[in-house]
């Protein structure tokens, strides 16, 4: 932006949630003072107090004993809802046409709460499928998703994670679900078979955002007569299509 162009409140409102955001953890590692912010935006301090204790009002950045601001937890979870509302609308054609080569429903999970959440089901159209599930939780530990989303994770945040979903579960079945996670890490993609339903198998494999980190799965499912002969494929197929869904680096807005 040049220097003669006048920024809108929530212009300048945004440049100080982007410093924020921004700041170098080693020279701020507990936020940063309104005086490190007026001098960064170039800004007088009043003004930038001002904007501070608004956004620290609406719950945007929170404050601590020191007065250095950071920004709060309540922000990254609507970053992180929102996130969540642009992968399901970039994922549907990709799942859809994923789905018409499968043949078979397939879905799009997140974890939410400690369980997998569906955010979105493309339908195979055939008449006998599995349901759609938009909205709808499973225990983190009964399906591929769930393999799938905790591919990341260490062995012992599996385990007490598997525990934590599954109360009722031994300590033998947690290990058995970690050994599942662990040949579903070296083939890229996970397999519950008859694990959730008797007669239906799940085939997951995580999608990654910039870096790497994993934001959320994508299924395939369908009864297990039907896809037993064809994980493999479907597997290559379903890592394909995560590919295709990785976000990409974000880009600084041009001056």
């Amino acid at each position: 932006m040049s220097t003669g162009q006048k920024q809108t409140g929530a212009a300048k409102i945004m440049a100080v949630l982007e410093v924020l955001g921004t700041a170098d953890a080693v020279s701020y590692p507990h936020g940063m003072k309104v005086s490190e912010v007026s001098r960064a935006l170039g800004r007088d301090k009043s003004i930038v107090s001002r904007q501070l204790k608004n956004l620290l009002e609406s719950g945007l950045v929170s404050r601590d004993p020191t007065g250095c601001f950071e920004l709060s937890w309540r922000l990254y979870a609507l970053a992180s809802r929102a996130g969540d509302q642009h992968l399901a609308k970039k994922a549907g054609p990709v799942m859809r046409k994923l789905t018409d080569y499968v043949r078979e429903r397939t879905h799009l999970t997140v974890i939410s709460d400690g369980e997998v959440l569906t955010v979105r089901s493309e339908s195979s159209r055939r008449s006998i499928e599995t349901q759609g599930w938009v909205g709808r939780t499973v225990p983190v530990c009964r399906s591929s998703s769930g393999m799938a989303l905790l591919m990341d994770h260490d062995d012992d945040q599996i385990l007490e994670i598997a525990q934590a979903s599954d109360p009722n579960g031994s300590k033998s079945q947690a290990r058995a679900f970690l050994e599942e996670i662990k040949r579903s890490r070296q083939r890229q993609y996970s397999v519950a078979n008859r694990i959730f339903d008797p007669e239906i198998i799940g085939i997951g494999t995580p999608v990654r955002d910039f870096s790497g980190r994993i934001i959320a799965a994508l299924n395939i499912s369908g009864p297990a007569p039907r896809i037993e002969d064809h994980i493999n494929l479907f597997g290559s197929h379903l890592i394909a299509a995560a590919g295709s869904l990785r976000q990409p680096l974000p880009t600084a807005a041009s001056n």
